[in-house]
């Protein structure tokens, strides 16, 4: 027989509608007043909502009109937004906004995510904070199954800075904002050949900067004596609330062991704090990914460990 604490688990009624340019705008403010709920929760803020759709997505909606309104949809209650779910990539891993900790409002999204789905539901992934206990038992009433320890979220207080690395001899930081014109193929051949990736990484670079919260100032590189892209990395900031993330973070494998990661981040640290940012949040693989010795190596004020939730 199921736990007692099932039955205190009441399922809201929402109101269900897609994502569209209509409800863009308000989407765009809930998640903007979900944190600092839905970042140490599900790791999204709204730096990363703009990357989910105004990114590498943007290509999937040009080849499949409707891809954001499948993939993103909006439940309200009373005419206000109550909670928000994003399948990041289109697949069965799929994120559950709301502005407080609200199973009520998570169990009644997992439920409309069952009927839409022909399958029932079945391949959902949901990848939460290992500390966000009160999803548990949400999760455990629809039948998920937890896998400990797949994601780190890093934390970094941005008032208090490490010292800066020094750049060897004739490497220099700069930004988008120094001009772009000649910048965009080395960012994207940094990137491809840091994640040994063959996607249209330029593409997703220019798209980015459709978005409302763009910043040039905030894509960070650094370039070698000879001109090319060393290492990249772009962060995002809100200044009302102050919640900051960096993604990706990158070093091109020909200078590689120079110190150009730790550099590239503390210098997008700087341009965060400068803009409003408190805290700054970087995602990575669990331990012991070769990117965690760099995270470790910044100092960060505190990291969330994060399990993946999956029904088969």
């Amino acid at each position: 027989a199921r736990s007692s604490r099932f039955r205190t688990i009441r399922v809201m009624r929402l109101t269900e509608e897609p994502l569209s340019d209509g409800n863009l705008s308000d989407v765009l403010s809930f998640v903007r007043a979900s944190n600092p709920t839905a970042q140490q929760t599900w790791g999204w803020d709204g730096g990363r909502f703009v990357d989910w759709r105004w990114g590498s997505n943007t290509k999937a909606e040009a080849a499949d009109p409707g891809w954001f309104a499948e993939h993103g949809r909006v439940f309200r209650s009373g005419g206000d937004i109550a909670a928000l779910a994003l399948a990041e990539y289109g697949g069965d891993e799929v994120c559950i906004l709301t502005t407080a900790p609200n199973p009520e409002a998570v169990g009644a999204v997992i439920e409309a995510l069952d009927a839409r789905r022909s399958d029932g539901g079945v391949g959902l992934r949901l990848t939460v904070s290992e500390s966000a206990t009160w999803l548990v038992p949400v999760f455990e009433r629809f039948g998920f199954i937890e896998t400990p320890r797949t994601a780190i979220e890093w934390e970094y207080f941005l008032a208090d800075m490490p010292d800066t690395v020094k750049l060897p001899e004739g490497f220099s930081v700069e930004t988008l904002s120094d001009g772009r014109s000649d910048v965009y193929d080395g960012i994207a051949e940094c990137i491809k050949r840091a994640f040994d990736t063959d996607r249209d990484v330029r593409a997703t670079l220019v798209s980015l900067e459709a978005n409302p919260m763009f910043r040039p100032d905030l894509s960070v590189f650094i370039r070698s004596p000879d001109g090319r892209v060393a290492a990249y990395c772009r962060g995002t900031v809100d200044p009302v609330n102050g919640i900051s993330a960096i993604d990706p973070v990158c070093t091109h494998p020909d200078f590689g062991r120079m110190g150009l990661g730790k550099a590239v981040v503390q210098a997008c640290f700087r341009a965060q704090r400068d803009l409003g940012g408190r805290f700054s949040y970087i995602g990575s693989a669990p331990e012991p990914a070769p990117s965690t010795s760099l995270y470790h190596s910044l100092g960060p004020s505190s990291r969330n460990d994060f399990s993946t939730w999956s029904r088969s």
